[in-house]
């Protein structure tokens, strides 16, 4: 078995390399930064060539024939020039082998990768979704193969010695696989296969009856917020991981965020206060954080959107008090977290964040005299105003853009309304059925309209502090280019919004990073708390739930205040 085993290594590498020798006369500057270390987890080196081993750091580049390894707690992320990322898990090792990536002809372009021992996630490139034929990867004696055009996320886990014992996991795509045993023809998304010494490897079974030890190393891999995997300039991208990776010691000591600062203002216009629970009562700006107990003021003319840690969103239109009764958020126990919101008169829209999504019990919201429940679980966003003026007269009126909510009232209940309905509610009358919001008001359908035309940031968790520097930064620097694109020949000017982009840019990096902490720890936190599978891993995986849905980080991420990117939000257009 140990000879076979050494003459299947031998055609493996022997076959790649013939593949990659036409390539042999392309200059060394081709070759040169295929890449670079986006991010680390405790001990990991770099050896480049016959060069002695160093540590590996943040923005560290590297070329053709680079060894990485990890320690026992270790692992890190690797991105290439065309968007190939490879995260190596803990005591890996993996080699850098020939990398060509020519942006204009990607026939020409190739990727050998070699996971001598230990755990690796893969997610393709340029190259592995348009010349899956570039792509060579082996993991110890095996050689895998990516099967159709598109590209491909999977997991692969291999200790070579005595004999090799693997195991490949597909989060998207298809692959297959060449093992000392037999070929794995085909293993497709949401499906693993082990391979041994003495058995044939099985057919592709479901990834939650893998065993408990093969899950928790893939939940390991696909917990780490990988970058997207676009084309990048590697050495500018190396550097803004090097910025990354200054404040991440900050995002991660802020994952437990400060409980006295539960949310920031993401945007407002003139005329809004908040007074602190000390009653200390300040003007409301970009970028001002809030505490539990905080009551918010819009004036006659004002509006302002709040975004909270956990990636709850909430606008409020003129003429409203809001109190932020109660506000916690643990990102690592979201069934200890809740959030109590009192509009006392006035306009209020509500996108919910995780939350609600995790433990809708721990959502309490008031309007007036009414109680306002969420019903489904998914995310919500709906849009209620009260006018409660006196208890036994209070008038309101209630629409759902996503989700479905029930309202109490003092009149009688509102058992459902669902995404497109409203119902009003008024003293002496039982409110009616939900009905299509046309049917609304036209005060109510204007108040509306103008709270969902709002640009709002994504309801995805924030480290508060980082957020909201960043959203004054992006204030600021909008402010210095204003005024500098009015005066082009004001060299002071320009200086000024040049500095103002830079540092929002760096603030925003920080914001990106220290969100994405926290992300990665409430989907760690959901994972463990899935129920077992049949083969006892309280940490099983949700098949249809593939890596790609968590949070990636684009190299100069173009994100707006709150760390998230405004492209998108929950509910209606926003």
């Amino acid at each position: 078995m140990i000879a076979i085993t050494k003459m299947h290594r031998l055609l493996i590498s022997f076959g790649a390399w013939m593949t990659l020798f036409a390539c042999a006369a392309c200059s060394t500057a081709a070759w040169a930064q295929a890449g670079y270390v986006h991010e680390i987890i405790g001990e990991a080196s770099i050896q480049r060539g016959i060069a002695k081993a160093a540590p590996a750091k943040v923005g560290d580049t590297f070329e053709t024939d680079t060894v990485f390894r990890t320690g026992a707690e270790g692992k890190l992320i690797l991105k290439y020039g065309d968007g190939q990322v490879v995260t190596l898990g803990v005591d890996s090792a993996l080699r850098v082998g020939q990398y060509r990536y020519v942006a204009g002809n990607l026939k020409q372009s190739t990727s050998s990768t070699e996971l001598m021992r230990g755990e690796m996630r893969f997610v393709t490139g340029l190259i592995g979704a348009t010349n899956r034929e570039g792509i060579f990867i082996t993991a110890g004696n095996s050689m895998l193969s990516i099967r159709n055009p598109g590209g491909a996320d999977f997991t692969v886990m291999v200790k070579p010695d005595p004999e090799e014992v693997g195991a490949a996991v597909v989060a998207r795509g298809d692959i297959s696989v060449r093992t000392p045993y037999g070929p794995i023809y085909k293993i497709d998304a949401g499906q693993y296969v082990p391979w041994q010494p003495g058995r044939t490897p099985p057919p592709p079974l479901p990834i939650a009856a893998a065993p408990a030890v093969i899950q928790a190393a893939v939940a390991g891999l696909w917990t780490m917020v990988v970058p997207a995997s676009s084309p990048v300039v590697v050495a500018s991208a190396a550097r803004m991981a090097v910025v990354a990776a200054a404040t991440t010691s900050m995002a991660q000591a802020a994952v437990s965020t400060d409980p006295k600062q539960v949310g920031f203002v993401d945007a407002v216009s003139s005329g809004v206060s908040i007074r602190a629970a000390t009653g200390k009562t300040v003007t409301a700006s970009i970028g001002t954080t809030f505490g539990a107990g905080s009551t918010f003021n819009t004036g006659a003319d004002g509006q302002v959107v709040l975004k909270f840690a956990d990636g709850q969103v909430v606008v409020l239109g003129p003429n409203s008090l809001l109190g932020v009764d109660q506000y916690q958020f643990d990102p690592r126990d979201i069934k200890a977290s809740k959030s109590a919101l009192d509009l006392v008169d006035g306009t209020m829209r509500f996108v919910s964040g995780v939350i609600h999504t995790d433990n809708r019990e721990g959502v309490s919201i008031s309007a007036g005299a009414s109680l306002v429940d969420i019903l489904n679980r998914g995310p919500a966003d709906f849009t209620v105003t009260v006018n409660a003026k006196s208890k036994d007269q209070e008038v309101g009126v209630a629409a759902v853009a996503a989700g479905e909510i029930s309202v109490h009232t003092p009149y009688g209940p509102i058992s459902k309304i669902e995404s497109g309905q409203a119902v009003p509610w008024q003293p002496g009358r039982t409110p009616q059925p939900a009905a299509t919001l046309a049917t609304a008001p036209a005060s109510f359908q204007a108040a509306v309209a103008t709270l969902a035309a709002m640009t709002l940031p994504e309801n995805t968790p924030v480290v508060v502090q980082s957020a909201a520097l960043a959203a004054a930064a992006v204030a600021a620097a909008d402010r210095a280019q204003a005024a500098a694109g009015a005066n082009p020949g004001n060299a002071r000017l320009q200086a000024i919004a040049q500095a103002a982009a830079e540092q929002a840019n760096t603030a925003t990096v920080a914001a990106t990073t220290a969100s994405q902490a926290v992300a990665a720890t409430v989907f760690a936190s959901t994972l463990a708390s899935l129920p077992a599978t049949a083969a006892g891993a309280a940490q099983a995986l949700v098949p249809t739930a593939p890596p790609l849905a968590l949070p990636v980080s684009p190299i100069a991420p173009a994100v707006t205040p709150g760390g998230g990117v405004r492209t998108a939000c929950t509910g209606s257009p926003c």
